[in-house]
């Protein structure tokens, strides 16, 4: 590596680019090897878990630099080292982590992870590292704990009754952007990214309804209170911002508020758990359905394919 202390973007421009496949070499790859599909084709031993030993896409690798440049830079600031060889160790990446990511979206750092796992691999091919990938198992798991599930519930549980009430209610007292996203999660059952892409012609005013395009592009139409139709602004496009850097502050502003309130677990997904938990209860005690009726009402307004789905949401007593 140069002595002339090269700026981290250069380092890990360095690395990345060399394992950038363009178009030419993809298609000439199909060619000798006589295989349809090169992803299918590196992936080691066919796991298609198995992280890639080349990047196939400019995107891709442009998010990769993006990813790791601001992840490197952080970590030279932490520790003052400002050599990707010193600063790829495994406790240099926990450290960063630990410090700058761990309120961050599950999907957002499985992303940072794969950035510094392809980094790794670059800085390898170079010989500025050499050994086992800092990005382990372990790592992975410990990673996945941020979510603050802990031993408390399974995953996908939802708050006790009154801490969902309560976080709600905070962030409407706080003046919070998110406390009316947060509300629509806990009463309408709607996934984080539902919320994000919600736009005022989904919204049907007079019928008191909304139509979704839920996961894998399954369509619904769910019910809205009407005092929750009433703090709708249907005179934007959009209800509220379809971007990443949004769900993302969505997804700390309830994270944020469950720690202030002393709340162990959070996500925005537990909301959704306890919508489905309270239209559960209510279907059973007010309206006589028997559980598994009331569980396939529960998945349909979920936007599931499957009722065992439910099963992660509402505890089987």
């Amino acid at each position: 590596m140069s002595k002339s202390n090269p700026s981290i973007r250069h380092q890990v421009n360095q690395v990345l680019d060399p394992m950038v496949l363009n178009e030419v070499q993809i298609e000439a790859y199909k060619a000798e090897h006589q295989v349809e599909s090169v992803k299918k084709a590196l992936r080691p031993h066919g796991d298609p878990t198995a992280g890639l030993p080349v990047i196939l896409s400019v995107r891709t690798k442009a998010c990769y630099l993006q990813t790791c440049t601001t992840f490197f830079n952080r970590a030279w600031k932490l520790t003052g080292k400002k050599l990707l060889r010193d600063l790829m160790t495994p406790e240099v990446i926990r450290l960063t982590l630990d410090t700058h990511y761990i309120d961050l979206m599950p999907a957002t750092n499985r992303t940072v992870l794969s950035a510094i796992s392809k980094v790794y691999q670059g800085c390898k091919l170079k010989g500025w590292v050499k050994g086992r990938s800092p990005i382990t198992k372990e790592l992975r798991k410990h990673v996945r704990d941020y979510r603050d599930d802990g031993d408390v519930r399974k995953s996908r549980f939802g708050y006790q009754p009154q801490d969902a009430l309560d976080i709600v209610d905070q962030l409407w007292a706080t003046k919070s952007k998110f406390a009316l996203p947060a509300e629509i999660a806990l009463r309408c059952g709607l996934r984080l990214s539902e919320i994000a892409g919600l736009k005022s012609k989904d919204i049907d005013s007079e019928a008191k309804i909304m139509h979704i395009i839920g996961k894998g592009g399954r369509k619904r139409t769910l019910s809205i209170p009407v005092d929750l139709l009433e703090k709708l602004n249907l005179s934007e496009q959009y209800l509220f911002e379809p971007k990443v850097s949004w769900k993302s502050s969505f997804y700390r502003a309830v994270r944020n508020m469950a720690r202030k309130l002393g709340i162990k677990v959070s996500g925005v997904h537990r909301l959704r758990a306890n919508c489905a938990q309270n239209d559960h209860q209510e279907w059973m005690e007010k309206d006589g359905l028997k559980d598994r009726a009331a569980r396939m009402a529960v998945s349909q307004k979920l936007g599931h394919n499957r009722i065992d789905v439910v099963g992660s949401y509402i505890p089987t007593k």
